[in-house]
């Protein structure tokens, strides 16, 4: 287990750290340069809020201001034309929990220690940045409606427990979401409203998480905003075959029991395909997303209309991102199975105060991994030498020579079927009506998907790398993932994956068309930086230990 430091970094100790090294160096006949090799950084965290609103499950795509037709985001289109519009940005993975935390430690998932569904509370001990933050002075609050961030299971005794985790450790305050509708844990996090409203005179970091764009989709949100954009007269194709008993949400709502069992265009009951899906049924799934999307962006109305009324506009900071996407059958699989492009491709979007640099659209490819940098670099907060992303101010204020990252990586890490193992196919099963046939094959797959991942070992992953062009895949242990791939287990199919997926996302942006064999130096040349980029990270990977106790995240 890494340990953290437990030195003091306020402001004044590194100010009397800064002056001992200055006059070690003077007393040694050292020179001290000029201010090119000791910047003065700007003192803005002085003043200056920090608001980090992440959004689960957000594709850019289906936004106004990336060029979406349906009026899904009128909010955040009136934001962005006082704020900086990133249009390529990467998440380091395809799971909520392993995706976040990369962004609040600016470090790869194996490298901060959050890589799996059953995390130990201690799971993670880098410096995340609000625990930097409260170091400067800054009050730091979250509030959160993604049960992902507060929510835990204690397998053994099969009931939720109440523990802090690895996601509210350097909050003041960590509020959470109430059961909503359809007793729906996803719903808007208007509370953070209130407490900006309360501590507006403070010095402050709000990190807001929503999980209403996730699935069910819209499941939190009211009826007549739920169903805005559904086909006229639809019914669910679902209901000729078996009714749901959802978790959260209503029978009617697009649930993982229903999304899951989609593969290329068909639905799986009993191991065989007992339905095609049609144009209508692929509008009434896309159409409760987009749902959810307005929805949520009614709330980033609330939230900027709060900022507003209390003056805050002026010395806050404010970044909207996508934790990740959401795929919608572009490669045959709904939710976010797997790392494709409408997985990783997250929305970011950031207000600086007053609308400084307002208008602006990049269209370098950056990571989740630069936010916290960013932050801190406009703070005037030095960076930690552990963090791996970089500053965007540079690319924000068009500094010469400034670029994005030229290649991004991204860990799929766990495995679905590693989840699935752990907790929730058995808690899935017990709340769906489905075949009798599924009964005893679900126990036997369950059964073999433990052998496959024993408690304790370090969950199994696959890895990619990201340029403007191209996208790589490489399935780190193919043959096994082929042996527990959930959809080989519902279609009844041994499904066939290669070791290297190349992709021409340019040409082929949905990723149908695996290039590699006609693209010889290309995927030579991709593969070599990835797997020094994979050795590097192995050197630096936290720790999974064995004999801790272990708490389930219950959904991904």
């Amino acid at each position: 287990m890494k340990l953290r430091s437990t030195a003091d970094h306020s402001p004044s100790v590194i100010i009397r750290c800064t002056a001992f090294v200055l006059l070690a160096a003077l007393s040694l006949g050292v020179a001290v340069s000029n201010a090119e090799e000791s910047p003065i950084l700007p003192e803005r965290y002085k003043d200056t809020n920090v608001i980090l609103v992440s959004l689960q499950c957000l594709r850019p795509d289906h936004l106004g201001v990336y060029g979406y037709k349906r009026n899904t985001s009128p909010n955040i289109d009136r934001l962005a034309k006082s704020s900086i519009l990133f249009d390529n940005t990467i998440a380091q993975a395809n799971l909520t929990p392993v995706a976040m935390m990369s962004v609040l430690t600016s470090q790869y998932p194996r490298v901060n220690g959050m890589i799996a569904f059953d995390a130990a509370k201690d799971a993670v001990t880098s410096r995340t940045l609000p625990e930097i933050l409260k170091y400067y002075g800054y009050t730091t609050a979250a509030v959160s409606g993604s049960p992902e961030f507060f929510m835990r299971y204690d397998t053994e005794s099969g009931t939720e427990i109440k523990l802090g985790d690895v996601f509210s450790r350097s909050f003041d305050y960590f509020g959470r979401t109430r059961k909503g509708l359809g007793s729906s844990l996803r719903v808007a996090p208007v509370e953070s409203l209130d407490w900006i409203s309360k501590n507006k005179d403070k010095k402050f970091f709000m990190w807001i998480a929503s999980g209403v764009i996730h699935v069910p989709y819209a499941a939190g949100v009211p009826r007549e905003e739920r169903t805005l954009y559904d086909p006229p007269g639809y019914t669910p194709f679902w209901d000729k075959f078996h009714s749901i008993k959802a978790e959260e949400g209503a029978p009617d709502d697009t649930t993982y029991d229903v999304l899951m069992r989609i593969y290329k265009d068909e639905y799986y009951l009993g191991f065989k395909p007992v339905y095609k899906l049609t144009p209508t049924d692929y509008s009434y799934i896309v159409s409760r997303y987009d749902a959810a999307i307005r929805y949520t962006d009614n709330f980033i109305g609330q939230l900027m209309d709060t900022l507003e009324k209390n003056n805050l506009t002026k010395n806050t900071i404010l970044i909207i991102h996508s934790i990740h996407g959401e795929d919608l059958g572009e490669r045959d699989t709904y939710v976010h199975y797997d790392l494709s492009e409408s997985a990783v491709k997250s929305a970011l979007v950031v207000r600086l105060p007053g609308g400084e640099q307002g208008g602006k659209k990049i269209a370098d490819q950056v990571q989740g991994l630069d936010i916290m940098p960013t932050v801190l670099d406009y703070l005037g907060i030095p960076r930690d030498y552990s963090q791996q992303g970089a500053s965007l101010l540079p690319l924000i204020k068009g500094e010469p020579g400034a670029t994005g990252t030229e290649f991004a990586y991204i860990d799929r890490i766990p495995w679905w079927e590693h989840t699935l193992s752990r907790w929730y196919l058995e808690f899935k099963n017990s709340q769906t009506n489905y075949p009798e046939s599924e009964k005893t094959p679900v126990k036997e797959y369950g059964a073999m998907l433990r052998a496959a991942f024993p408690p304790g070992s370090y969950p199994p992953g696959d890895i990619a790398i990201r340029t403007k062009q191209w996208k790589m895949i490489l399935r780190k242990d193919p043959r096994l993932l082929e042996k527990v791939s959930w959809y080989g287990y519902i279609t009844g199919q041994t499904l066939q994956y290669g070791d290297i997926e190349l992709y021409d996302i340019v040409a082929d942006p949905n990723e149908r068309t695996n290039v590699a064999a006609k693209n010889p130096e290309v995927a030579r040349s991709l593969k070599t930086k990835l797997m020094e980029w994979d050795t590097s990270v192995e050197r630096k990977k936290a720790v999974y230990g064995a004999g801790e106790k272990r708490f389930i995240i219950p959904y991904p």
